[in-house]
């Protein structure tokens, strides 16, 4: 009688082991998070239950600046991130193999650039001070573009390093003349009397956000970043099935007034599940914004050689969502 409890227990011991899963969501997917309407429905898909929902367990590790949450990731203090397309590219470029699995937002008057009341367009800024977040980023990429469009060449204005939460304090203090930010500072600058002079919108598909893994962990963890996309796109639907709600919920997430989640929100395009597959497809939107990020890269010597836009992207994931 001994003896079979024993070879029971066993048994018993064994089938249990046996039927946990190596992605146990017990176990967090950290992902990294920065103060962006664009992609902060993540807070809704954790506030409403759709992670655990498609058992996966996340923890969001929200940063203030887009530049420090960048630097978590490189660091491995997250698995994965939502940030923007042209940091995928060059975290490549760096060697950390990055994997996009879903895009969130196409950005229009989510960043802009604001400037002081007496310039009339990007062209009063020659010679003139202005700010972007981080020496070969988005940010910088985006400020060089809006203002090469308008005929002030890299070179004909002084440019600042500088975080966008921290650009209405240096307007305030005088200290530049216009900077690259986003809400909830856009609605500040704007109500202090600071104006709107540029946006992503007037480069279609320039800041295209997303979310992001290492390649490492999405071959280790598929059905749990399977879970965590299939909770975004629910969350999105959620968003705009509920935009009251839901606003409260993101705003409060991520230290905003619900004046300027809205405001946030309006100035971004979310894309929908099938707007998803169809710009990750060859040819599509993400393929054409990635062309030309890579040519800006490449203009100036952050890249050696054009990036394969298919080694950048994981289709698997938004093509196996399940509908409810």
């Amino acid at each position: 009688m001994f003896t079979f409890r024993i070879i029971v227990f066993t048994f018993v011991i064994l089938l249990t082991a046996c039927s946990k899963s190596p992605e146990s969501p017990q176990t967090p997917l950290k992902l990294g998070i920065n103060v962006w309407p664009g992609y902060a429905h993540a807070y809704l898909a954790q506030e409403k239950g759709l992670f655990q929902k498609h058992n996966v367990a996340v923890e969001l590790s929200l940063t203030p600046d887009i530049s420090e949450m960048v630097k978590r990731y490189e660091t491995g203090e997250v698995e994965g991130f939502f940030g923007v397309f042209s940091d995928v590219m060059i975290l490549n470029a760096k060697g950390i193999g990055t994997r996009m699995v879903y895009i969130t937002d196409y950005s229009d008057t989510g960043d802009v650039i604001v400037g002081r009341p007496q310039l009339a367009s990007l062209r009063d800024l020659k010679g003139k001070t202005i700010s972007f977040e981080g020496v070969g980023t988005f940010s910088q990429m985006l400020v060089i573009s809006l203002l090469a469009k308008e005929g002030v060449k890299e070179g004909g204005f002084q440019a600042v390093n500088l975080p966008a939460s921290k650009v209405l304090e240096a307007l305030e203090a005088g200290k530049m003349d216009a900077g690259h930010t986003w809400e909830p500072v856009t609605s500040q600058a704007l109500a202090k009397g600071y104006q709107i002079l540029g946006k992503a919108g007037d480069l279609p598909g320039i800041i295209t956000d997303v979310l992001a893994f290492r390649k490492e962990v999405i071959e280790q963890r598929p059905n749990d970043i399977q879970g965590v996309v299939q909770a975004m796109v629910e969350a999105r639907n959620w968003l705009y099935e509920h935009p009251q709600e839901s606003l409260e919920i993101m705003a409060k997430a991520e230290g905003m007034t619900t004046a300027e989640m809205e405001s946030g929100v309006k100035g971004v395009h979310h894309l929908t599940l099938q707007e998803n597959i169809a710009a990750m497809q060859p040819g599509g939107a993400l393929f054409q914004a990635g062309d030309y990020v890579a040519h800006f890269y490449l203009n100036n010597g952050q890249l050696v050689q054009k990036p394969d836009i298919n080694t950048l992207i994981e289709t698997r994931f938004v093509l196996g969502i399940q509908s409810d």
